[in-house]
């Protein structure tokens, strides 16, 4: 069990830096366009008709890569609250049991948003939605969505079995805390 351990750190290492730097790279030069683009209406009276969509869908789907970035730091969906003020009553058994219990929601929830995405996709790719410019295919930015949820229920999946393992290990009597929240 500490290979598979060792395993999954090291894997959510390496997509914590490939995606966050995907997801920031994205982030800055969407910016950059972005800023360009206001520059270009405002002083020069000019535009390009897909530019607000191309900054829209770039923005989201960079959002969407980096919700595996958020995931394995469990700063998203992962009720932080509750788990700090369970841990600030004493209540160690009951954190480390509610720690299993979030990562497994959210396998389960992204999982199915991520699944049940594919409709949506296959009726983009069918009709050959665009964006309100015309320019733009909608079904890539629909695939990284669903992939971003897919991605945050496998690192959620990583994560359950890392909270079930130290809860099995009864870890959670000696385990401290990072406050997350501000409550």
């Amino acid at each position: 069990m500490d290979g598979f351990l060792a395993f999954s750190r090291r894997l959510q290492a390496l997509l914590q830096s490939g995606l966050g730097s995907v997801a920031a790279v994205m982030m800055l030069i969407l910016t950059l366009f972005a800023l360009a683009e206001i520059i270009r209406r405002y002083i020069f009276g000019v535009v390009f008709e897909w530019g607000q969509d191309a900054i829209i869908v770039g923005m989201v789907s960079a959002v969407a890569i980096y919700f595996g970035v958020t995931q394995i730091r469990r700063g998203h969906l992962v009720m932080g609250a509750i788990i700090q003020w369970l841990h600030s009553r004493g209540h160690r058994k009951a954190v480390g049991i509610t720690k299993v219990l979030v990562s497994a929601i959210i396998v389960g929830f992204c999982g199915a948003i991520g699944v049940t995405g594919w409709p949506t996709l296959s009726y983009a790719w069918d009709r050959d939605l665009t964006t309100y410019s015309l320019l733009i295919p909608l079904w890539p930015f629909y695939l990284i969505l669903m992939l971003g949820f897919l991605l945050m229920s496998f690192i959620a999946f990583l994560q359950f079995i890392e909270d079930a393992v130290s809860f099995a290990r009864r870890e959670y009597l000696d385990a401290e805390y990072d406050a997350t929240t501000d409550v």
